[in-house]
Parts: structure tokens; sequence; C-alpha cells
């Protein structure tokens, strides 16, 4: 009936500030966000049948296929959510590590909501209105709804409130790259709450991002995340390369709860030689990718 590719995109964060537990027990935070035009890619299909259900394949055969996966979820959401009864077959090609700080499930969960709000469209059928789709998205994990929007945003709450960005990153050169192991965000929301020492001001946090928006701050002195202290105490194999990243004054940051990391490049010859000291430092097993700010 139906078919389409869609791209998902994976997403850094520039400004991290986690400012401590709310009431229901999620983290409080605000957090400058962009996506990158380095991702992965979904391939959608959809036909009428006599009961909804969804078929999930991918690439990565170390992923799950079943409700536990985003994108199966999103779909098997959307499809009770409009009472269309379609048999949904998607492929899912993996380039984004998991584990990594990158957003890689979420953005595939956003992904298939838009994919599939299209072909409803195309199809002349009833859909999800966008309040519907940000809702789904909310409910099925707090960086769902960012991958929504196609533009760098402020995330509040626990991330389900979304404000536009006026300053532009649109272009902005980064290299991304993450050690062989990754970091389980439980345990890092968890050395939050043990240590107490990595929470931030909120006042604090939103004066820097008002500095940054106001042209009064750079992006590179923006950047800063709550999770690193953390991460890095924990990982000696962080210190020793940004270590060298700061001599060679390159600005670098974590992204998410870890473990990918990304840098801020500004020429071919500084992203060659953030790509040798992350061999240098990590070894071949290191992920290392180019890639450029979105929106």
């Amino acid at each position: 009936m139906g078919q389409i590719e869609v791209f998902s995109p994976a997403k850094i964060n520039l400004f991290l500030s986690v400012l401590g537990r709310m009431e229901n027990g999620f983290h409080e935070l605000v957090s400058l966000v962009g996506q990158v035009d380095f991702g992965d890619t979904l391939r959608i299909e959809v036909e009428e049948a006599s009961a909804a259900s969804v078929e999930l394949r991918c690439s990565d055969e170390s992923l799950p296929t079943d409700r536990s996966n985003l994108a199966y979820a999103a779909a098997e959401g959307f499809l009770l959510r409009s009472g269309l009864n379609w048999r949904v077959r998607i492929e899912l090609e993996k380039r984004i590590p998991h584990g990594a700080g990158l957003g890689g499930g979420s953005s595939n969960a956003s992904a298939v909501l838009r994919g599939l709000s299209e072909l409803a469209e195309d199809a002349g059928a009833l859909g999800l209105s966008r309040g519907e789709r940000l809702e789904l998205a909310a409910e099925l994990g707090s960086d769902c709804p960012l991958f929504l929007e196609k533009r760098p945003v402020v995330m509040r709450g626990r991330g389900e409130l979304l404000s536009a960005v006026d300053r532009s990153l649109a272009g902005v050169e980064i290299v991304l790259f993450k050690p062989s192991f990754s970091i389980n965000t439980g345990w890092a929301y968890g050395s939050l709450i043990k240590r107490g020492d990595c929470y931030d001001e909120s006042a604090w946090a939103e004066e820097r991002l008002a500095a940054w928006r106001d042209g009064g701050m750079s992006t590179g002195e923006l950047l800063h995340n709550s999770f690193e202290k953390a991460a890095f105490s924990k990982y000696v194999a962080f210190d020793a390369l940004f270590g060298k990243l700061r001599e060679k004054k390159v600005a670098s940051l974590m992204s998410g709860s870890g473990s990918c990391c990304f840098s801020l490049v500004r020429s071919d010859s500084e992203a060659n030689e953030v790509e040798g000291l992350v061999g240098e430092c990590w070894g071949e097993r290191a992920f290392v990718q180019r890639a450029r700010v979105l929106g």
C-alpha cells in the first residue's frame, strides 16, 4: 500500500545540566541538543490487514526486534492510538552505536512516528495529530520528542519540554568518538545520586544558555555535561584523551550519559588531529565519525 525511507539522526548534547531529582523520581535537566547528519536509516512498508501488526528487522543482530526496541514500540503505539489496521514492516539499518549517549533508540522511535504519519497522510487516513505524536513520543522516552523537531532545541523538565533555539548551529563541524565500552544510563544517573556533587543550579544553567544565545559566549565555551565528573572518575581512558585535546585547545565534551564524545573542529587538519589522538589513546576499536550539526 505504501512505503517510505526515513533518516534517523544521532544527537549531541552541547550543554547538559542536571539540576536534581524531581518528586516523580525523574531528574530535571536543561540541555541544548543538536541533531547531526550521521544516523540510521529506516525503511517502512505498510499494507491493509484484518488486524494491526508490526514486524521489525535490524542490521545489528545484537539488538532486540520485539517491543523492547523503541522503533517497534513506536509503531505499535501509533497503530493502537490511530486505530489503523495496518501490517507494518520496518527494516532498520543501524549506524549509531548503542550505549553511546547519541539517542539512537529514541531517534529510531521518532523516525517511525514521522514515517507512519506521512504514510497515513498519503493514504488519506487519519493518523495522529502533532500533539498526539509528541505525547506518544514522551511516553516512549525522554529523548524521543526532540527528534520530532528538525532543528536544535533546548530540553527542560525530564526532556519533554522543548523550546526553539534562535542562534543557528547549522553546519557546525564535529568529530564523534566512542571508546570500545558503553556506559549504562542507569549507572550514570545512579552515580549522580550517590555522589551528590554533580548537580547544577538552575540559575547558573539558564544564565549560561542566555549568554550563549545572546552571542556573549561561544559554543565551545558553553560546552558542559553534568555526567562527565562521574564518568571520568571511573573510566581513566577519558582523562587520558581529553587531556591531550585540552592541550591542543580543541573544545570537546561527552554527549548525554556517554560514552560517545565529540570535538568541535574548524578544519580538516584539526579533524585529522582529533582522529589521530583518538586512535593513539583508545586504539583501533574506537568508533570515530565526522558529522555536521543540522538545522
